[in-house]
């Protein structure tokens, strides 16, 4: 599968998912304590009040690189990969993605032998769920930070993984980020297609993200009836649970910044720059790089296709998302920002503007830029 290209990667599934059982939602987690999720599983707990330097450190010095590297008997390795999982969760948008790839990698590589070695029964469903997770962020991590084919190998194997052991939240997760990569690859229509085939019956802490990714790509593809419908579709499932797995939450801050996005592709710029600052506000304070970076990128873009533009606060918006980004290696956010900074350079007037002028020198290359109509 690392020799499959792209374009098979972006396809549909290569085989059929097997028929659900619904028992696979309900079955005892393999950490022995913890809270009780809204699938009836039961979860280690998220330290939610710890600073992001000191949840850097927890997850580099402790739990996931604890899970990598475990001794003992297979079942206590195994749980204390599951518990890695939802470290990772709470760490993953507040940490230098970075940090992230080695541990990530580590811990993948423990799950996959562990589940070699694991033969049938309800242990081995666990295990392909906990190796499906491990690959699934390894997959996203990749996503962020450009490298398409490792990503979509990636997520094709934690889809894969989902199948295995019927975890609806892994395997809409994998179909989000899947669609995303589409989306960046200017692939709008088959965006649109994975995340819409993946909905039905995708579970409630993943169906917001995966209609944000048909609002967003059938906005890019002109299809605006479908746009506006996958935002309703959004506002009426947002995510009011706790934090879990997956493909960031579907919360009250995701719809505002989708909205954003998909608004000011649909050229309704005004309402795109009230959702954006709304999205931003929720973000204050909240250390969530990557959601600040999508969202000052919206901003620009409502900005700059108003009636009457302003690329001033365009230029701006887009130092801000340079900002967010900055140390925290996502390097999907550069090219994008690039992208629009194309649009600004090409008018003469514009681009002798100060601020156009001081934002293209803080862009590491001018050279080849995207379109930022694909951005």
């Amino acid at each position: 599968m690392f020799d499959t290209d792209v374009a098979t990667l972006l396809g549909p599934p290569l085989s059929p998912r097997p028929p659900h059982d619904p028992a696979s939602e309900h079955r005892p987690g393999l950490v022995a304590t913890g809270r009780t999720g809204d699938d009836g599983k039961t979860h280690p707990g998220l330290d939610e009040e710890a600073s992001p330097t000191h949840r850097r450190d927890l997850l580099t010095a402790g739990a996931l690189l604890a899970a990598a590297s475990a001794t003992g008997s297979p079942a206590e390795r195994a749980a204390q990969l599951e518990h890695g999982v939802y470290e990772l969760a709470a760490r993953f948008e507040v940490t230098p993605l970075g940090e992230l790839v080695a541990p990530v990698e580590r811990a993948w590589g423990d799950a996959e032998t562990l589940l070699g070695a694991c033969l049938s029964g309800g242990a081995r469903r666990d295990l392909e769920s906990v190796t499906g997770w491990y690959s699934f962020y390894r997959g996203r991590l990749a996503s962020h930070t450009g490298e398409q084919h490792t990503a979509l190998t990636f997520l094709v194997l934690a889809g894969q993984h989902a199948d295995a052991a019927g975890d609806t939240l892994l395997a809409g997760s994998a179909a989000a980020e899947r669609s995303a990569l589409a989306f960046f690859a200017g692939q709008f229509t088959t965006s649109a297609k994975i995340a819409r085939q993946a909905l039905p019956g995708a579970h409630a802490y993943v169906r917001p993200v995966l209609a944000s990714q048909v609002a967003r790509a059938s906005a890019q593809d002109g299809d605006t009836d479908s746009a506006l419908a996958a935002l309703r579709t959004m506002r009426v499932s947002v995510w009011t649970g706790g934090p879990q797995p997956g493909a960031g939450a579907g919360d009250e801050k995701i719809y505002e910044a989708f909205s954003a996005a998909t608004l000011s592709y649909l050229g309704q710029d005004e309402d795109a720059e009230r959702h954006a600052r709304r999205s931003l506000t929720l973000l204050t304070e909240s250390g969530c790089h990557l959601q600040l970076a999508g969202t000052h990128l919206a901003l620009a873009r409502a900005f700059l296709h108003r009636s009457e533009p302003d690329p001033e606060q365009a230029a701006a918006a887009l130092k801000n998302a340079l900002t967010a980004a900055e140390g925290n290696g996502h390097g999907r956010t550069v090219t994008r920002a690039a992208g629009i900074y194309r649009e600004l350079a090409a008018g003469p007037d514009w681009a002798r503007l100060p601020t156009v002028r001081e934002l293209g020198d803080r862009l590491p290359s001018r050279r080849a830029l995207p379109p930022a109509t694909s951005l």
